[in-house]
């Protein structure tokens, strides 16, 4: 993704003396302003899971669980998500869009028991829907519920 800069001109007023013979003609000045970034690879992963939710699965002769955590990887905005259901282990990728702050994922409950919802928050603290994970019929599944897209425009001065 491109990132771009936003150049502004300003002209140093001069006051209404005038100016002496030691002193240098003011310039004008530039001033840069940077987006705000995030580097793309992280200094250190976190070993433990940076989100987590878990609920038990009914069962009278088993302590199984419905158990979902989320993981941090090398690249910042790259997470991995590990789901388990009674014996079952899996894990899915998942990408958080760059808003120029650093990710902050989350896990809500769902609307279904053995279902949660994962997401992040966005710049506002809010809670954005990602992915689905749920037990249907006896079957793990995952769903992409919402898609999110960073745009970035270059605009002429």
């Amino acid at each position: 993704m491109k990132k771009y800069c936003l150049y502004i001109f300003t002209g140093v007023a001069m006051g209404c003396s005038q100016p002496d013979s030691t002193t240098s003609p003011q310039k004008d000045t530039t001033i840069v302003i940077k987006a705000d970034t995030v580097p793309a690879i992280r200094k250190t992963v976190k070993e433990n899971p940076v989100a987590e939710y878990s609920e038990p699965v009914p069962d009278p002769l088993n302590d199984w669980h419905f158990a979902v955590s989320i993981y941090e990887t090398k690249k910042t905005f790259e997470y991995k998500i590990r789901v388990q259901y009674k014996e079952l282990r899996i894990s899915d990728p998942l990408s958080i869009p760059d808003f120029g702050t650093m990710p902050q994922v989350a896990i809500h409950k769902g609307k279904d028991p053995l279902s949660c919802i994962v997401g992040f928050l966005d710049k506002k603290g809010q809670f954005k829907e990602y992915k689905l994970v749920r037990i249907k019929g006896d079957q793990l599944k995952i769903t992409t519920i919402n898609n999110y897209y960073i745009a970035s425009y270059k605009t002429k001065q």
